[in-house]
């Protein structure tokens, strides 16, 4: 029955991208995207089914020819990521034609999205080597053709070109991965790799992790191979960015899983505090940047940075654990992991395509140039409020949930041996604690400047959400509230997956019969999501019964509030997005290191009636001091090699006699 569904998913995707060829036509274009929409809706439904039958793995083709072989398999884990992928491009799908129609869609872009889409899929239910690597280039290729939407415009040539170049950078990696494991394990299938993996020299074995978690990380967006994040989702659609940042940076995190517990066994402990420190440091820079962006998409691009980060956290614990025997501990982090997978890819989509909804009802994605929006686009900002609320980890939405049971995961690093491994994962929940903190004043800062009090500016003031696109954002909203209520539902589907994974299964320890969620066997803490939302509800109707009850019956005015004597109250009187981050840009100032210009309209130190402007821009660490530097010596070498590009076709031919001559002799050997 899953495999049914999932052929459907790639057939409607397959005539979405076909129907977006004629998208100049509202009809055709209303076609593709609900197409797209019917997709993800069946591969959310095969997804589901394949990781609910957590056993083995559903072929969809199997063929060899003298060509290669195109081996599909759906495996219990990559059903999550499937159930990603249709959860994210049913949410698109429906989004699309308002979105489009106001942005004046291009048959090219839907028909490389929807490529996109089809190629992910192909990364999921790649069964070998092969199938994999072609579905992986066909992603970033098309993905990078996503962004390269407005290509007119040198900054998206930039963001396209970033996203491209250090795709490639990490392509070549996990080439490289995938070449040890197999020419060791004398196989291309992934699951006999797997299967053949423990008989692999821990020196080969450890050199193909670290090239995985390497070239994995360029697409995930580890700290300090995420640059391409911040500059790539800004240009992009908001269709666009809300498909990388909801997908395809999980795709790296699919690698990432593939290898680390599946492709290459169990290994030392350094693999998973490796992983576990690159996480760790990821999540706490990628919101510390986040914090002090003013254009909305820039600070939900670096929020994936951190999102990720506290993902790659948890695995590394997981496989460290792994190491140490603690097959319970390490297990349950895998499925806090793959838990907190599915929260980011819901609400991180949801909060691209709302920016997109507000940049077309605005014209900005400036924070200072926004304000009042609560008021004029009411659906919009309850919806945002709704991923905000996911995305900061309050309670009860989805990403407390899977936060704290991260945190409960971290907690247990006492119950490995020795007091310095404890006091590793320890430090781990120390800068995810600290994350935490900081997210919730970043996204405090994001609604509170961009939604409440009064409008900035004029766009601001005359903003409307008639004909935007809800439905779409309004579905993903639905889906974060259920996997925060229905959440041991959830884990004791992904408890499925990971006994896959693991051969270990946490039911029994997990969950009990009454919603209590109990961090592996430990009676460390427990808590029930279910219970905890119902009773946040319950609370909060109680002011409002009593509002009701006792709201005064007779006639009413209105009349101004004091205001400490101020006569007029002015929206350049509020704080604005600058003046809210400047404590944490005062308190990471070294990390920082920002310019700031003050403009008067005059010197007289006596002062002036002119207006004063204040510009702060943090200056970019990375850039300046590994990729500048990395960019000069490419640019060096290629002078160096410069004669080879000679023009003459008997040197090209000498080249490629010299080429098949050493890889004879290499073969031979």
């Amino acid at each position: 029955m899953s495999t049914a569904w999932l052929w459907a998913a790639g057939a409607a995707w397959a005539a979405a991208a076909l129907l977006g060829l004629g998208a100049r036509r509202r009809a055709l274009l209303w076609a593709s995207a609900l197409a797209s929409a019917a997709g993800g809706l069946a591969a959310l439904v095969g997804g589901v089914l394949v990781a609910l039958s957590g056993k083995g793995s559903e072929t969809l083709v199997a063929t060899r020819s003298v060509t290669g072989s195109l081996d599909l398999r759906a495996t219990p884990l990559s059903a999550v990521f499937i159930v990603l992928l249709g959860l994210v491009t049913l949410a698109i799908g429906l989004y699309a034609p308002r979105y489009h129609h106001a942005e004046g869609a291009t048959a090219t872009y839907l028909l490389v999205f929807n490529l996109a889409v089809l190629a992910s899929f192909g990364v999921l239910v790649a069964g070998n080597v092969t199938t994999f690597l072609v579905s992986w280039e066909s992603m970033t290729l098309a993905s990078g053709l996503v962004v390269l939407r407005r290509h007119r415009e040198s900054r998206v040539a930039h963001g396209a070109f970033l996203f491209l170049a250090l795709g490639e950078a990490g392509f070549a990696m996990i080439v490289a991965a995938f070449v040890i494991m197999a020419t060791q394990c004398h196989s291309l299938d992934l699951a006999t790799i797997a299967a053949r993996a423990s008989g692999v020299p821990l020196s080969w074995r450890s050199a193909a992790f670290v090239l995985a978690l390497v070239g994995f990380g360029f697409k995930a967006g580890l700290v300090p191979l995420h640059i391409w994040l911040p500059e790539a989702h800004p240009v992009a659609p908001a269709d666009g960015s809300s498909f990388l940042s909801g997908l395809v940076v999980k795709l790296g995190v699919y690698g990432i899983v593939l290898f680390g517990f599946q492709l290459v066994g169990h290994g030392p402990s350094w693999w998973g505090l490796l992983t576990m420190a690159v996480g760790a440091i990821s999540a706490l820079l990628g919101i510390l940047y986040a914090a002090m962006e003013r254009d909305l998409k820039r600070f939900l691009a670096f929020s994936t940075v951190e999102n990720v980060g506290v993902i790659v956290t948890a695995l590394g614990a997981g496989m460290t654990f792994l190491d140490f025997r603690r097959d319970d501990l390490g297990t349950f982090l895998l499925l806090v992991a793959l838990y907190h997978v599915v929260n980011h890819g819901a609400y991180k989509t949801l909060l691209f395509l709302e920016a997109g909804v507000i940049e077309h009802a605005t014209g900005t994605r400036d924070l200072n140039e926004l304000g009042g929006l609560v008021h004029r686009m009411r659906a919009t900002s309850v919806i945002s409020l709704v991923g905000i609320l996911g995305i900061a980890a309050l309670p009860p939405l989805n990403g407390f949930v899977s936060e704290w049971l991260v945190f409960q995961g971290l907690f247990q690093g006492f119950r490995l041996p020795g007091h310095l491994l404890g006091a590793l994962l320890v430090l781990a929940a120390a800068a995810l604690a600290l994350t935490a903190g900081t997210a919730v004043m970043a996204f405090a800062r994001a609604f509170g400047i961009g939604y409440l009090g009064l409008p900035r500016s004029r766009q601001a003031a005359q903003a409307s959400e008639a004909g935007q696109p809800i439905l779409g954002p309004g579905i993903l909203a639905v889906a974060c509230v259920a996997l925060a209520v229905g959440a041991p539902a959830v884990l004791d589907t992904l408890d499925r997956v990971v006994r896959a994974v693991t051969g270990v299964q946490l039911h029994r320890i997990l969950l009990l019969p009454n919603l209590t969620v109990i961090p592996a066997h430990t009676n460390f803490s427990a808590f029930s999501p279910t219970y905890l939302a119902v009773f946040l509800v319950a609370v909060t109707l109680v002011p409002v019964t009593i509002y009701l009850a006792a709201r005064p019956r007779g006639r009413t005015g209105k009349v101004p509030v004091w205001d400490g004597g101020i006569l007029s109250y002015r929206a350049r009187m509020q704080y604005t997005a600058t003046t809210f981050a400047n404590p944490t840009r005062v308190t990471f100032d070294r990390l920082y290191r920002p310019e700031i210009h003050i403009d008067r309209a005059s010197e007289d130190p006596a002062g002036s009636s002119g207006p004063v402007h204040y510009r702060l821009q943090v200056r970019p660490l990375f850039e300046e001091y590994l990729y500048r530097p990395a960019a000069r010596i490419v640019r060096w070498l290629a002078r160096l090699l410069e004669p080879v590009q000679s023009g003459d076709v008997n040197w090209y031919l000498l080249y490629i006699l010299v080429t098949l001559v050493v890889a004879y002799f290499v073969a031979a050997r």
